[in-house]
Order: C-alpha cells, then structure tokens, then sequence
C-alpha cells in the first residue's frame, strides 16, 4: 500500500549584517529591528524575549526563568547567565506528597497527590526573568530597558490578531485556563472562548492591558518594579490569599548567577554550554560519547547509528537523575561527567554490550512533551552571539495570573523531584536541575553557531543530535534540524517515524523498547531547535518546519 505523506521545511535567505531566530515571527521581527537600530546581539535578544512573553504567552513570560549565552567577539569573552527560578524560603523536602503512579505531567516524576507541583500556587517558583534580562542589558548591552521594552509594550496594547498556533495551543488549555477566573479573563475571549484567528473572515485581535502597564511600570523603574514595588506587593497578596509559599521577600533575595560557560568540543568543534543545574553538562557527555565512535556509525538514518545515539543519550541521563543538582547544595562529579576520559571509558561498555543496558527504568510521556520554552538565537554585525532559552515551565506555567498585573506565574516548582532525599529534591531557595541547552560554538575560535530548543527534557537528547549530525554529516543548519531524532530517559526509546520501518525493525532486533512517534502541527514529541550559522556567505538560519519559528535579519 502506498499512502501520501506531508513533506514541510523552511528557506531563509542569508543575511550579512546581523539576523534573530525565535519561535514566532513576531518575535524574530522585533529583534532583528533592534539590530537595524543599531542595538547589539544582546539588545535584539532581550527585546525579542520580552516581546514573546506577550507573542507566545503559553511558552514564556516575564515571571518564569531562563538561561543565557553570551558571545562579545571583540573582548573574545563568553558568559552564561542563570536566571532560573528557585524554591522558595518556605519550601521543604519532601512538602510533597507522593502518593504513587507517574505523573502525567510535563515529566514522568512519581505522582504528586492534587498535582501540587504542577499547577496552582505550591507549584510558584521565584521568578528570575525580569533580574536576567535586565541584567544581561545592563551588563552586556548598549541599549536602555525602556527602549527594548518599547516593542513588547505596544504588542501587548495594540494587541495582534493571533495565527493557528496560538489558537490550538489555547483551545487545548480551554478547560485548565477556566479553573482560574483571572487567568481566563486574560487569555480567553469574553473569558470563555479562543479569540479565533484568520480564515475565511479577519482574525479577532487579542490585547493584554494588564501586562502592558506591568511592562511599562519595569520600564520605569527597571527590576525593582518586580522585584521589590508594586508587581512584588501584587504577586505577595495574591500568593498569601491561597496558600502559596512565594513572598515578597523572597523576590527581593533573588540573585542573577553570572558564570564562565562549560567548555567542551565535538570532532574539532568547539562548544560553550550553559554550566550548573542546567541540561548543558547532559549534552556534553552525549556528545562526548559519540565523538568515540567514527562519525559514521552514529548518524541518524541507520539502526546501528540510532543504537549508539540511544546508547549515549540513556547513560547521560542515568547519571543527570543519580548526581545532579544545585551546584551550591549538591557536592556531584562535574568535572567526570564532562570528561572525555569518562566518555572513553562508557564507550567501551557500549561497545561490549548488544543490547541497551537495564538502567533504571524511566518512563517517557507517551503523548507529546506539552513542554512550555522558546528560544532565542541572535548574531549582530559584530559576530557577537547570544542562545536564550526562557521559559513557563510547563504550558500556560502554573496557570496563575497575578489580578490586575496581566502576569502568569510559572510553575517552576515541577523541576524538583518530589521524592525527598534525592539530589534534585526540594530545598529552601534551591535551584532545581533545568533542562535548558543554549550552545555557542566556535571554529578555531571564530563565532560560527548559536542554537538552542524548547521542548522540555527532549531539548537535552535533541542539541546534541542537531550538532553531531550538522558536522559528521554536513550539509546545511536547515537539514541538521529537521532531520529525524530520538529520546530516551532509561526504557523507552522514542524515535520520529520518519526514519522508516525497515530502521524500527532493526532498532528492535537491537532490543529497544521503541515507540514510533510522528510529528505533526500539533505534537511535541521532540524538541524544536532554531539556531544560526555564521559562514563566509553570511548568516544562515536553521528552524523547526513545522512550528511558526521564523528568522528575520538585514
């Protein structure tokens, strides 16, 4: 039987002068104005971030956290920026009750009794995003906060009329959005229904006044506004009316991490990945075990390439949930996990064994990740590069909106594993293991490559793919990106159908529990990268096809 299938990707025209990738045009079009202004890498991603808050509302929002790369070409200096979120002082292990089963939530962590961790007001954490954007500017930029707000400020009150990518995420989230009547009367028209995008007749504009005067109100008097004013009171009330933990102290105590980045390289390749608590050391002990075998026994498009792939992705992940931590609470062997020695040394275990090894098993989400992140990647006139990933956490955050602020909370408190006792557990002002992987890579120490992904713990298995497949395969950044992946956390083995019947047959001769998935306009079964190439030709771009990711530049 043959049967018609749909083949989608993207083209961008390259760009010489400077050029946004993010995950939906409107975003991609105010960072790459930035740039036409005269703003730097850092000014376009900043702003970029801001706008996609109001943009993308669902995936990011200026009370969630993020990680952040910075390349300054001419100081030859790179930076990572921690603003993710943290427990609050109040939190404690084990606040969790456990009551068996996995979670159906956005990670497969053992069931949570009213899901208190994924949603409502336990599931807060303290927000960084404001603090590392604003730092990130202050730092790194050449442009005041108020004039990179100015974009997001008049997106939220001239409002847009929303594309069918914002019109189905919220039409799944109808039933969870009207549980809160604020978050409803926000995101909702008339509080009940989806502002329905353009078809045979024009779209409904959605507006956000509430969030456009907090907006205004962080251009004004810049993090404090949030931090210690009238947003901080606002969020303070309405966490102590329903029991939540975060306070207006805690806000007040929250601390920007500024770090060098993890260094490490792949075939040559050089590479800078976000450090700590983050998926960056995860992807680097991917990458580092499959640069033990010849490039050509770990592409994506064999049953023995993807069998090694599996290999090195389900051992890394072994040792993420055995070790990692917070680097300031958890003493975990960093150094080893980085190591090419330790790499050397796994590799030869794979190499022993035919079939997958019996690590602990963990259950992957059968349905799609409903992973809640965006991505920003900018390179400037200048070649310096910036890979932002800011998030929610989940879809819509803890689905909180702070009344009269327009400001979703995120639900950062799902990032902890809910079984006390664990590295990753809970812990007053902890930070949780994020599962963020913006990279930089260089080429004899010239800016070459900014990429990153939403997509929850699928982003860890799925950058290292995208850069091992874009160097031992060549070829174009478009094509490394869209080609099929594979993710595993311990047991199953989910692999894109697009591989063929003939591959999944051989994967399971190899003893792989493999789930077949097909990718849709709906699904996130994988990750969804963008990134940019800097060449002699220009700036490419590279985009997840099916998802409205746009590139725009000069």
């Amino acid at each position: 039987m043959i049967e018609s299938r749909l083949i989608v990707t993207k083209q961008t025209p390259l760009a010489s002068r400077g050029m946004v990738a993010a995950e939906h045009p409107l975003g991609a079009r105010v960072g790459a104005s930035v740039l036409a202004a005269g703003g730097n890498a850092v000014d376009a991603a900043v702003a970029t971030a801001f706008a996609m808050t109001v943009a993308e509302p669902f995936m990011s929002t200026i009370a969630g956290s993020g990680t952040m790369l910075i390349h300054l070409a001419r100081k030859a200096e790179t930076v990572a920026l921690d603003f993710n979120g943290q427990a609050p002082a109040r939190a404690r292990d084990g606040m969790f009750r456990v009551v068996g089963g996995v979670s159906d939530g956005l990670f497969a962590w053992p069931r949570v009794e009213g899901a208190a961790n994924e949603f409502g007001y336990l599931s807060v954490a303290v927000p960084g995003s404001v603090a590392g954007l604003a730092r990130a500017l202050e730092r790194y930029g050449t442009m005041e906060l108020r004039d990179v707000l100015r974009p997001a400020i008049a997106l939220a009150r001239e409002g847009f009329v929303p594309d069918w990518y914002q019109a189905l995420t919220t039409a799944r989230y109808l039933e969870e959005l009207m549980a809160f009547p604020e978050t409803a009367r926000a995101y909702l028209r008339a509080g009940r229904a989806i502002h329905r995008p353009p078809s045979l007749e024009p779209g409904e504009r959605v507006t956000y006044p509430d969030l456009a005067r907090s907006l205004e109100l962080i251009a004004r008097d810049g993090p404090d506004a949030f931090y210690r004013g009238e947003l901080a009171q606002a969020i303070d009330e309405e966490m102590a009316a329903h029991g939540g933990l975060l306070t207006r102290e805690d806000l007040a105590a929250y601390e920007v991490r500024v770090n060098p980045p993890l260094r490490g390289s792949y075939r040559g390749l050089e590479l800078a990945f976000s450090p700590g608590a983050t998926g960056g050391i995860t992807a680097l002990e991917i990458l580092n075990l499959l640069e033990q075998f010849p490039a050509k026994s770990v592409g994506g498009d064999t049953s023995g390439g993807l069998h090694l792939r599996a290999g090195a992705v389900r051992r890394a992940f072994a040792d993420r949930f055995a070790h990692l931590g917070d680097p300031l609470r958890v003493e975990a062997p960093w150094d080893r996990l980085a190591d090419k020695g330790h790499a050397r040394a796994v590799a030869a275990e794979l190499r022993r064994r035919r079939t997958p090894g019996q690590a602990r098993p963990r259950p992957v989400r059968r349905g799609d990740a409903g992973g809640c992140t965006t991505h920003v990647c900018v390179v400037d006139r200048q070649r310096n590069l910036v890979s932002l990933t800011h998030t929610a956490v989940s879809l819509f955050g803890s689905r909180i909106v702070v009344p009269r602020t327009g400001i979703l909370l995120n639900n950062g408190m799902i990032w902890f594993d809910p079984e006390p006792g664990k590295p990753n557990s809970v812990g007053p002002r902890k930070r949780a293991l994020v599962n963020m992987v913006p990279v930089l890579a260089f080429r004899k120490g010239e800016p070459y490559l900014t990429l990153g992904a939403p997509g929850g713990r699928r982003i860890i298995s799925a950058i290292p793919q995208v850069i091992a497949t874009l160097v031992d395969a060549g070829g174009p950044l478009q094509a490394a990106i869209e080609a099929p992946r594979l993710h595993t956390e311990g047991r199953e083995l989910l692999v894109d159908a697009r591989v063929g019947a003939r591959v999944l047959a051989g994967l399971r001769r190899l003893g792989h529990d493999v789930v077949a998935r097909e990718e849709t306009y709906a699904t996130l079964n994988f990750a969804k990268p963008v990134g940019i190439r800097a060449g002699r030709r220009g700036l490419e771009a590279g985009l997840d096809p099916l998802r409205p990711a746009a590139a725009a530049g000069h």
